[in-house]
């Protein structure tokens, strides 16, 4: 029996397994009426936590026994492995309370065993119970219940030990899964070519991984207020996209916080502590439960607030999930500045581009303004000429009127008034498409510094 005790236990990886094989073989060991474990746990305190009786007797599995005679008397002495054996509770050293509490679930003997860890720890007490009628206990059965217990430590110890790895080692696969999740939404709030884009690409982001009803990005516009710039949302949910919403969470002792990286989680708006009136503005976008963490730059400025809701049901938020969505917060801030310096760089691009159209046009004007220059020259020596021709013609006019008649002498007049006229009439065009052209001049000159001096900068 007591191979077939280790057998079964050792077999066992579950705590609650263990203790149940093992009341059931201590049971058929040493055919008693009931054999249960007492807890002495600190959050299941002399509470029974396994048992095997006999059909027809009190069944005490999950009830608390409250003896504060036995708590002071006798828990010190079973942490130094007290055994205790009473063959006839009515005929024992015991407290009337111990006798009281007994007889209530039909105990007339029992036999009380410490359940020791390895470290000596007390985890709780293996007790058999006669309950038919008194019964003498023979010193090997208290040695056998004595070997089984200490079997039974051990094999608690390495199920608790097991149950830590297998916790651990749970915590390191959701960390992975988490820390897999938030590299490839990395990855995509990266690709966005702008901004906008990049949050857009987060708020979805968000809201699919961490399966939520709605995310946001809030602008904070003033104290309390904050313009909904990007969002993704379940399709029943009306759009919040370009409103301006008061949310608790963009008050300015919580834009303090954000500030410092810090986040907020609220797992049920109704018992957050909330003002009312904050609840009534949230429960007004059907908002019930919500993580609100801070996008921040290189500088640590606030840049915003990605914030997710649950709108459909409370939700308590595990803290692998704040830490996700706070991890995001910072690689969005790092992806939009990166956004930024993108669209600067485009616009740079296209203001380099129209400066190089600008130049085009300012050296094809040079070009231009000198063959006018060029033409005006050739255009003033002939003018020059001509002046010097109508000052030989008025003279031959003067001879000429001396052998002419008055009708030629006229004509002739006419003629030379004409020339004159447009002679003068050139000259002053010529005097004033030289001003313009000197104006024109001026003008490129003045562009061309401008185009250099921002071509510097």
């Amino acid at each position: 029996m007591f191979t077939d005790l280790i057998a079964k236990i050792h077999n066992c990886s579950q705590v609650e397994d263990i203790l149940s094989a093992s009341v059931e073989s201590v049971q058929q060991a040493l055919s008693c009426d009931r054999v249960v474990v007492y807890s002495l746990q600190p959050d299941s305190f002399c509470k029974v936590i396994a048992e095997a009786v006999t059909i027809g007797f009190p069944r005490t599995i999950e009830t608390t026994i409250d003896d504060p005679c036995f708590k002071a008397r006798h828990l010190d002495s079973y942490r130094q492995g007290r055994i205790s054996a009473i063959d006839n509770i009515y005929e024992a050293k015991i407290t009337p309370c111990h006798v009281e509490t007994l007889e209530k679930i039909a105990v007339k003997a029992n036999l009380v065993v410490p359940l020791r860890l390895p470290n000596d720890e007390l985890y709780g007490l293996l007790i058999l119970h006669q309950c038919s009628a008194v019964r003498t206990w023979k010193p090997e059965e208290i040695a056998l219940v004595a070997q089984m217990a200490g079997q039974i430590g051990w094999a608690i110890d390495n199920a608790q030990r097991w149950s830590q790895c297998q916790k651990i080692q749970s915590t390191l696969d959701r960390q992975q899964f988490y820390h897999d999740l938030l590299a490839v939404a990395t990855q995509k709030i990266h690709h966005g070519n702008t901004q906008s884009e990049v949050l857009q690409i987060a708020a979805a982001q968000a809201q699919a991984i961490l399966r939520t009803d709605r995310a946001i990005v809030y602008a904070v516009a003033h104290p309390n207020l904050g313009t909904v710039i990007a969002e993704s949302a379940h399709s029943s949910l009306s759009s919040l996209q370009g409103r301006i919403i008061l949310d608790p969470c963009l008050a300015p002792e919580s834009i303090e916080k954000f500030q410092s990286g810090e986040f907020q989680a609220i797992d049920d708006i109704n018992r957050s502590g909330l003002d009312p009136d904050a609840v009534e503005n949230l429960a007004k976008i059907a908002v019930k439960a919500s993580i609100a963490v801070p996008i921040l730059n290189n500088q640590r400025q606030l840049l915003g607030l990605l914030v997710v809701h649950q709108c459909f049901s409370d939700r308590h938020w595990q803290d692998l999930e704040i830490e996700w969505l706070r991890q995001l917060g910072v690689q969005i801030g790092l992806a939009v500045a990166k956004a930024y310096f993108q669209e600067q760089g485009i616009a740079m691009k296209s203001s380099l581009k129209r400066a190089g159209i600008v130049k085009t046009t300012i050296t094809t004007a040079n070009t231009q303004i000198q063959a006018v220059k060029e033409s005006l020259i050739g255009s003033v020596e002939n003018i020059d000429e001509a002046k010097h021709l109508m000052r030989l013609l008025s003279r031959e006019v003067v001879v000429l009127t001396e052998k002419l008649s008055s009708e030629e002498v006229k004509l002739i007049r006419i003629i030379a008034k004409k020339l004159q006229h447009n002679t003068e009439t050139a000259v002053a065009g010529t005097h004033s498409l030289q001003s313009k052209v000197t104006d024109l001049e001026t003008a490129i000159d003045s562009a061309n510094q401008v185009y250099k001096s921002r071509q510097h900068d």
